[in-house]
This record gives C-alpha cells, sequence and structure tokens, in this order.
C-alpha cells in the first residue's frame, strides 16, 4: 500500500492544537496486540498536520510531473526513431524499385541483342 492510499484510508480528525490531527488506528496486527494495519504493535496513531499533508501532495505531484516529463521524452524519441526507420525503409524500397528496373532494362537489352544475332526466334 502506498503512502498515499495508507493516509487517505486512515484520515486524522480535526481538532484545535495548531492543525496538528490524530486519529487511533482501527483494527488488530498479527497477533492480535491492537496494532496498526501493517501489523506493528503498540498503539500507534497517526498524526497529520496541513503543512504535512501539503508537503506530500506537492513531492507527489512533483513526482508525478516527473515522470510525465519523462514518458513524453521517451514518447518524443521513439516517435523520432519511427520515422527514422520508415525514411529508411523508404529509401530501401526506393532502391529494390530502381534495382527491378534495372534488371528488366538488362532483360530486354540482352533479349534484343539475342534477336539481332538471330539466336532466337520470334
Amino acid at each position: 500500500m502506498s503512502i498515499l492510499e495508507d493516509r487517505m484510508r486512515y484520515p486524522g480528525g480535526g481538532n484545535d492544537e495548531g492543525g496538528v490531527s490524530s486519529q487511533g488506528q482501527a483494527g488488530t496486527g498479527k497477533d492480535g496486540d491492537g496494532g496498526g494495519p501493517g501489523g506493528i504493535g503498540g498503539s500507534a496513531k497517526a498524526k497529520y498536520s496541513i503543512p504535512g499533508i501539503l508537503h506530500f501532495i506537492q513531492h507527489e505531484w512533483a513526482r508525478f510531473e516527473m515522470e510525465r516529463a519523462s514518458w513524453e521524452l521517451e514518447k518524443a524519441e521513439l516517435a523520432a526513431r519511427i520515422a527514422f526507420l520508415q525514411g529508411e525503409r523508404k529509401g530501401q524500397e526506393n532502391l529494390k524499385n530502381d534495382l527491378v528496373r534495372r534488371i528488366k532494362m538488362l532483360e530486354y537489352a540482352l533479349k534484343q541483342e539475342r534477336y539481332g544475332w538471330g539466336l532466337l526466334d520470334r
């Protein structure tokens, strides 16, 4: 479970002590010791403050933006590679077509030469 999911699942209730809020963790640990959601024993309490929550959200947003920028960069690199490879493929097709045309021309010239020497019947 991520930190954000953990904080969203167990939000703190507000009080008048400087914006600090706390709430006891419901549920029991692995041994029934009254621990938090991860089985950590004791009377663990989640304490959140508005500045702490804002800092977390800002941190997660910055991380998200970094990942998005990375994905966009990778997408642009792959698009450039695709364009390069498509251009290379088009060049190879043009070369193949030129060679096929040249082969046909040479076959035609050879056939005409053989007709001239009388080696082939018309």
